[in-house]
């Protein structure tokens, strides 16, 4: 408030200046997502498309990114640049080339891993989550690491639970991946909002197998705290159904395996269970995020 003298000035941070588009392509559409430098979502657009390996696909994804950053501009919003989020590990007979959707994109373009993003974005909306390790819980099984704030792509999903176990696709036995994926709960053309409907019904059978499941998964936490005393995010569409008594009961789980009892000189309290953000779109938003990160660190923000 005035004194007398002259009124004061008010300055804020003009969140709007740029926005931040990240991209996402599934296997039937692409999502392009546009974020402010706060971090929240100003704009989206969902094209239908059947994602393929050639040239023409390409350009026509090119296409729809620049369409959707040409909208922005439209509307008075400044493009800072792209994330596009691509694959941790890329298999030439089958995948695209994300080099050649880039390549007809206006620069600049970022590249960030597909988990990477989905831990940036976990990260953004927990900023003391300095440490952590954060898992996908879906149709596979994703995962990233979180050290001193900064995502890095992991391969957790292919620790071997079960020495001889069931074939993973990665060419080992009995990996998280096998063990915890969609398909080990929901039967043959069941949908996870079917097999959670049908487990809260209380129906035996769908109980066991959630009991196997969070009997792996915690399992696996419990080995990841052995060499790494963090919290643990649980995103991807399995996550976003468990309710508090699971996730207390993987924290149950992983707590009653002595390996789980190491910790760290100075730490105060045990490693949590975070049930994560659970966006489905999740890991477009974190790609965009790392580009607004990259320019608020440019501006000393960071």
């Amino acid at each position: 408030a005035s004194t007398g003298g002259r009124r004061p000035a008010t300055y804020s941070f003009n969140m709007r200046r740029h926005v931040a588009l990240g991209v996402t392509i599934r296997s039937t559409e692409i999502v392009c997502i546009a974020v402010d430098l706060s971090g929240a979502i100003v704009d989206q657009w969902h094209t239908t498309i059947a994602a393929r390996a050639e040239a023409i696909f390409y350009q026509r994804a090119a296409h729809i990114i620049e369409d959707f950053a040409h909208a922005l501009s439209a509307n008075g919003l400044t493009p800072l640049g792209t994330g596009l989020t691509v694959p941790a590990h890329v298999n030439a007979a089958n995948s695209l080339d994300y080099e050649r959707i880039g390549a007809n994109i206006a620069p600049p373009v970022t590249f960030t891993e597909r988990y990477c993003a989905y831990a940036l974005a976990e990260h953004w909306a927990r900023p003391h989550l300095h440490d952590a390790v954060c898992l996908f819980l879906g149709n596979h099984i994703g995962s990233a690491v979180i050290v001193n704030g900064t995502p890095h792509t992991g391969a957790i999903e292919h620790m071997q639970l079960v020495p001889g176990g069931p074939q993973c696709e990665c060419g080992s036995t009995g990996c998280l991946n096998v063990y915890c994926a969609s398909n080990r709960l929901a039967e043959e053309g069941e949908s996870l909002p079917g097999f959670f409907g049908v487990l809260e019904q209380g129906e035996i059978h769908h109980r066991e197998r959630m009991r196997a499941w969070l009997e792996s998964l915690g399992h696996a936490i419990a080995n990841v705290h052995t060499v790494f005393d963090a919290d643990v995010v649980l995103c991807g569409p399995i996550a976003g159904y468990l309710d508090d008594a699971e996730i207390a009961q993987l924290q149950q789980i992983s707590a009653a395996r002595p390996t789980a009892a190491r910790r760290i000189p100075n730490y105060s309290g045990s490693p949590r269970i975070i049930r994560g953000l659970c966006d489905k779109y999740q890991d477009a938003t974190g790609a965009a995020l790392a580009v607004v990160q990259a320019h608020l660190a440019v501006l000393g923000c960071v």
